[in-house]
């Protein structure tokens, strides 16, 4: 198998992993196993289980970049709607959620956290740039995406049909 190939397939289950289990209770034996190769393996692409989860970690933030910040930078007369509206789609991908915040609960590792700021700066910032938006628009804007990033962790969506207080907690804010 062509060595990109293997890659992407090591990442795609590392986000699996990582999503769950975080840094350090995310296991390289496991993701080798749903690859379908040996621990060995994953270190001849990803020298440490550290460097993989640093790469998991990139490949959200390309893929929060490529949706919700083009998304908004595309629409010039209605940058937030744009991205709070692609920010929803990604709260579907229950992986992509809990990395990120795997992400922030790692920032215990100095190499991690200056990961985490420099890529939250460069969001806001981003926001901040867009047409209309400014500081504050960004600054609600990125805490409401943070509480219903964790309201996705937390399956609020799924609950909120059956559940007033769930169903009362997403509707409040808008």
């Amino acid at each position: 198998m062509p060595l990109e190939e293997r890659r992407e397939q090591i990442l795609e289950a590392a986000l699996l992993e990582f999503s769950h289990k975080g840094l350090h209770g995310g296991s390289t034996m496991a993701i080798a196993r749903k690859v379908g190769i040996s621990q060995p393996n994953i270190f001849r692409i990803f020298v440490t289980k550290h460097e993989l989860f640093v790469a998991v970690l990139q490949r959200v933030f390309a893929k929060i970049e490529a949706t919700m910040l083009t998304a908004g930078e595309s629409d010039p007369d209605q940058p937030l709607q744009a991205m709070s509206d692609a920010w929803g789609e990604l709260m579907e991908e229950q992986e992509v959620m809990f990395m990120l915040l795997q992400g922030y609960a790692a920032s215990d590792d100095a190499m991690i956290r200056d990961l985490m700021h420099d890529w939250t700066r460069e969001v806001f910032e981003r926001m901040e740039a867009l047409p209309g938006v400014g500081e504050d628009a960004s600054h609600d804007f990125f805490a409401a995406g943070m509480l219903y990033m964790v309201a996705t962790a937390m399956d609020l969506p799924t609950r909120a049909a059956e559940d007033t207080w769930a169903a009362r907690f997403l509707a409040s804010g808008a």
